[in-house]
């Protein structure tokens, strides 16, 4: 009896002590602090897949530290590492992918499993993520390990979309997965009334507490006019390597920024500042990385008005804007474009044939050349050098443009200036970014300027941006964006451009993806759906008195662009960024 009385002390005593050294793990002192334009009280939500949620309060950057993505990719080499994940890779037959979790637990305390993750991919399902037009099922293997069923071939497109996906609890969000496993298994499809019920619930959540997997998280409480704070938590597999207690997030854009930067408040800030500003922050000796940024801006047609429904006229519109003069009034080290295929111009000799690259028009700047096009469908130059259709009506437009975005705005009123000494008569309207972006998807523009491209090796992602993203199919219900059609006749041939679009990348021969990706660069390059009018470098401020750690010049994870895989995500995760003592 006493032996039995010994060992249950024994087992209370390690207890003790395991909680203990749980306990007595203390926070990081020091802050950093960064700027993201996060949705304000009231309307901001805890809601991983809300408007107003987790994406839009955090952006990839911030969103890494509270939901860890399965693993953090390296540009230069091609390769994974391991965030929430242990390991990954392709089955045996290339039929599937899988992927298991490290020992890792939620702010609660709860492991994270492999329950959460199909979870995850559940309502991902309802909710439209690409993911899905590659996989058929995502099913448990073990408590650690989840399949991932490919519908047709296997390819390093869908890899990507795993691993870079956020992994979201079950606590939170398990009841409406079930409902999703559920409708799923019932044979609905997203046109189904249900699909779209459940889509609206999702959406409509309202948690009270993040739960998170990364060493931080914040609650309503925290978010202010000025500022949110998001607070380190213990339990975290990067509670222990993290050398901050807190992040400090501005809020705003490059205008509320700049004083923060300027005065020491900001530790970095990946905004586009004008030309003048940073030669500002150089003379105040705040060290500058550039990195890539991944896109750039695009002028944006409304296909369903006249006359921009021609492709004669955009491609008027292409050869009468000096893309290089429009680079540099965009700033931030911007470059022209030059081959136009709707791809990065650095990865195009990556990802399409030399025979395709040969065949692009590269629409150099030719006045004459336009005028020309204008004239083979029916334009002529008026008394006041403005051209006009057969009526005499004069090609007019508006060309919206975000207030806040100097990039944006830089390109938008050069295209607009140089497009009326070509002779359109183009008006300005500068509006607040959140309702440049609703004008887009709701149609209710007949010029605009919104991002090209994005920041993924693969071409299908890059040609998204903004053929797909912002047109009918992709946006939600009863919005119809640029109203570009996608299926069409080409070359003789019926193409749908969607189809082609999602297959592109999707093999694991490099050889079927450059051929299918060259077909797509084709088609965009005659068709100009959109302008891509230049790429931006991020040109970022780091202020080494407050932060020490930064990559050395010329390290290769500076060729990571912004957004999803940029570096400072694993050097803060790790602790290689660290405050100075």
């Amino acid at each position: 009896m006493k032996r039995l009385v010994l060992v249950a002390i024994l087992i209370v005593s390690l207890f003790g002590m395991v909680n203990l050294s749980a306990s007595a793990q203390e926070a990081p002192k020091g802050t950093w602090s960064g700027t993201w334009p996060y949705v304000l009280p009231p309307d901001h939500n805890l809601n991983g897949w809300a408007t107003g949620g987790l994406n839009d309060n955090l952006g990839s950057i911030f969103r890494s530290y509270v939901t860890l993505p399965f693993a953090f990719y390296h540009w230069a080499d091609d390769k994974y590492e391991g965030l929430l994940a242990e390991k990954w890779g392709y089955t045996a037959d290339n039929k599937a992918y899988e992927v298991t979790l490290k020992d890792a637990k939620w702010s609660d305390g709860k492991p994270v499993t492999s329950d959460d993750v199909v979870n995850t991919f559940a309502i991902g399902r309802i909710m439209g993520w690409s993911d899905w037009t590659y996989l058929s099922e995502v099913k448990k293997v073990d408590d650690k390990t989840t399949q991932f069923v490919f519908k047709g071939e296997a390819s390093p497109l869908v890899e990507r979309l795993i691993l870079k996906d956020y992994v979201v609890d079950s606590q939170t969000y398990g009841e409406l997965a079930k409902k999703a496993i559920d409708l799923v298994a019932a044979g609905k499809k997203s046109a189904d009334q249900e699909w779209k019920d459940l889509s609206a619930e999702i959406t409509g959540l309202k948690p009270e507490t993040l739960i998170a997997s990364g060493p931080y998280t914040y609650a309503l409480s925290d978010v202010g006019q000025a500022s949110m704070t998001l607070h380190w938590q213990p339990n975290s597999i990067y509670s222990g390597s993290v050398k901050f207690g807190e992040i400090k997030i501005w809020q705003g854009e490059t205008e509320q920024s700049t004083p923060l930067v300027l005065s020491g408040e900001v530790v970095h800030s990946t905004d586009v500042y004008p030309p003048a500003t940073i030669d500002q922050f150089k003379a105040q000796g705040i060290n500058l990385v550039t990195i890539p940024r991944g896109y750039g801006p695009a002028l944006l047609f409304n296909h369903s008005v006249a006359p921009w429904n021609i492709k004669e006229v955009r491609q008027a519109a292409a050869l009468a804007i000096n893309r290089e003069q429009n680079a540099f009034l965009t700033g931030s080290g911007a470059v022209g474009t030059v081959y136009m295929s709707g791809l990065l111009d650095d990865n195009v000799p990556t990802l399409l044939s030399k025979d395709v690259i040969d065949k692009l028009d590269h629409y150099d700047f030719d006045i004459e050349r336009a005028g020309k096009l204008m004239e083979s469908v029916g334009f002529t130059k008026n008394a006041d050098g403005k051209w006009a259709d057969k009526d005499g009506k004069v090609v007019s437009a508006e060309y919206k443009f975000p207030a806040e975005f100097a990039d944006f705005a830089g390109a938008a009123q050069d295209a607009i200036a140089q497009l009326n000494a070509f002779g359109f008569d183009i008006t300005a309207r500068s509006t607040p970014w959140q309702e440049t972006a609703a004008a887009i998807r709701e149609s209710n523009f007949e010029l605009s300027v919104w991002s090209w491209a994005s920041q993924s090796p693969f071409a299908t992602r890059q040609f998204f941006g903004p053929v797909q993203r912002f047109n009918k199919g992709t946006l939600a219900e009863g919005q119809n964006g640029i109203n570009f059609p996608m299926q069409f006749e080409w070359n003789g041939e019926q193409v749908d451009l969607n189809a082609l679009i999602n297959n592109a990348s999707n093999s694991m021969d490099n050889a079927v993806r450059m051929e299918r990706a060259g077909k797509v660069a084709l088609i965009l390059n005659d068709m100009m759906p959109f302008i891509p009018l230049n790429v931006e470098q991020s040109v970022e401020p780091v202020n080494t008195k407050l932060v020490t750690g930064l990559p050395a010049e010329g390290d290769a994870i500076l060729k990571n662009p912004t957004g999803a895989d940029h570096w400072i995500i694993l050097y803060l995760l790790q602790g290689k960024l660290a405050p100075v003592s």
